[in-house]
């Protein structure tokens, strides 16, 4: 049996009367706060705690790269730029026992093997952080990738990510 890692809060008093003020006056013009965003700094603020904690111990970072294949294709320039980016930020880039990859489409991250293996490595004490190019790699829901960004906090690893603003309005 899997316990949920998904946190459950409260709606704080703001939320409440942002929803009432909305019930109540329907023609009111209101700006939304913008999710992503959010999902962008919970990973940031993650990822320099973790970098910090790990080079704190007098250790380099290790990292895992994952990338999803188009139409069977290896995705060299997905692996590629991830180690680029690694190696920009001074993390040990494992060989070919910490590259992963999952066919695109594929469903709930936690169903695909290659991030389960990705998971693995973390879990095991292998590696400190996984990189990916873009965030909907991982998952385009919202839902979903700020579940995977929990399991990682909760495991005290990290998600990097090359471009995240390169899947413009999704992370």
């Amino acid at each position: 049996m899997r316990q949920s890692i998904t946190t459950r809060r409260a709606p704080d008093w703001m939320d409440v009367e942002r929803q009432r003020d909305a019930k109540w006056h329907p023609d009111k013009l209101r700006v939304e706060p913008e999710p992503h965003a959010r999902l962008a700094a919970l990973r940031c603020d993650n990822l320099r705690d973790v970098v910090a904690q790990v080079r704190g111990k007098g250790r380099v970072p290790r990292v895992c790269r994952y990338a999803l294949s188009v139409g069977g294709y290896w995705p060299t320039s997905s692996l590629e730029a991830s180690a680029a980016f690694a190696v920009h930020n001074a993390w040990e880039v494992g060989g070919e026992d910490r590259i992963f990859t999952d066919p695109y489409g594929s469903p709930n991250p936690e169903l695909r093997t290659g991030w389960s293996l990705v998971r693995k490595q973390i879990r095991s004490g292998y590696a400190d952080g996984v990189v990916v190019t873009t965030a909907s790699l991982i998952s385009p829901h919202p839902e979903e990738y700020e579940q995977e960004l929990r399991w990682f906090e909760l495991h005290r690893a990290f998600v990097a990510v090359v471009a995240p603003t390169a899947d413009a309005g999704r992370l």
